[in-house]
């Protein structure tokens, strides 16, 4: 009988399971955008009007809090929407002929405006992998402990307070009337 419970336990302990292999990041952009990964073209550099664009800078920070409001998640800079990858040379160049360590600080400087340093030091992981010939930002991102709610201009350029979640592959903005609800599942 002692036996027979030994061996039961021994095989609950040792039995092995086939690890999952990492998947590439040239697998992972081929799967797409999901509930848990987004692409952004550029930081800052707008390829449609081939100018800067400080107003995509917003669009990140919504992305990165979108995911740090819901249950965390991965945003490529550098990719587009199609997966295409354009890289950082534009954005580098944006920033006064900048390179990746400029690039990586303008970025933390957003951040930490918009996310705050407590958030941005420990939940935010940033890298710079090539893809081919060209390097992107990735941006893991880990779920806040509590509600991170934007401050940004409106049309108007008047400050106004603003509450992201994942909604499937996009960010959304959350309604006042909607976020209790969300608080109280997410951050509950």
């Amino acid at each position: 009988m002692l036996t027979a419970e030994l061996n039961t336990f021994l095989e609950g302990i040792t039995s092995t399971e086939e690890a999952a292999a990492p998947i590439s990041l040239e697998d992972l952009i081929i799967q797409g955008e999901s509930d848990e990964l987004e692409f952004k073209s550029s930081l800052r550099w707008d390829y449609q009007e081939e100018h800067i664009n400080r107003k995509l800078e917003e669009v990140i920070v919504k992305s990165v809090a979108s995911f740090a409001n819901s249950e965390s998640g991965t945003l490529l800079i550098g990719v587009d929407y199609e997966g295409a990858v354009l890289g950082l040379e534009n954005d580098y160049k944006s920033l006064d002929g900048g390179d990746r360590d400029k690039f990586e600080l303008h970025l933390r400087n957003l951040m930490n405006k918009h996310l705050g340093v407590s958030y941005v030091s420990t939940k935010l992981h940033t890298v710079f992998p090539s893809v081919g010939e060209s390097e992107i930002c990735k941006m893991e991102i880990e779920p806040a402990g509590e509600p991170i709610v934007l401050t940004l201009p409106d049309h108007n350029g008047q400050p106004k307070e603003h509450f992201y979640v994942r909604n499937g592959n996009a960010s959304q903005e959350l309604l006042v009337a909607e976020m209790g609800n969300c608080f109280k599942v997410r951050f509950g």
